[in-house]
């Protein structure tokens, strides 16, 4: 007669832990994140809009304070009276741009695209301005203080 010992639940699962089990898994695929909503909502919720396309967005009155918009499309976009103290706007492009009354103060502009730009009544005080294309910018009535961006204005 076979006796058989009892063998302690401990010791099966162990050695069943180290078995290799073939699996069937298929191949993880990446996943693409889309960031949410527009980026003119982007932009008003999270102040960040790196690279964004916003082309004739109307951000008229916006409060943009540091706002981090490096090499965005602002082309023929509406910023009148918009405050924009302390923004990245290094590489943006702001040609045709409506900035009438705006504030720009300790913006840094380097590598900006005003050309055409209104900046008639800004604020534009110490602004950090190296690099700057400023073909037809208006700029009657602003205050430029520390900025640079004297060169290549335009009239009212």
């Amino acid at each position: 007669m076979n006796q058989f010992r009892p063998v302690p639940l401990a010791a099966v699962l162990l050695v069943s832990a180290l078995t290799p089990v073939a699996a069937n898994a298929e191949p993880v695929q990446s996943l693409l994140v889309e960031p949410y909503g527009s980026a003119r909502e982007r932009l008003l919720n999270s102040g960040v809009c790196f690279g964004c396309d916003l082309r004739s967005a109307r951000l008229q009155g916006a409060h943009l304070i540091g706002a981090d918009l490096r090499d965005a499309d602002l082309r023929n976009a509406d910023l009148r009276e918009a405050n924009l103290e302390g923004a990245d706007l290094s590489g943006a492009r702001l040609d045709g741009a409506d900035l009438q009354g705006a504030q720009l103060s300790n913006a840094d502009l380097s590598g900006t695209d005003l050309r055409r730009a209104d900046l008639r009544g800004a604020v534009v005080i110490n602004a950090y301005a190296p690099d700057v294309r400023t073909d037809g910018m208006r700029f009657a009535g602003a205050d430029l203080t520390g900025s640079h961006l004297i060169y290549g204005g335009g009239p009212d």
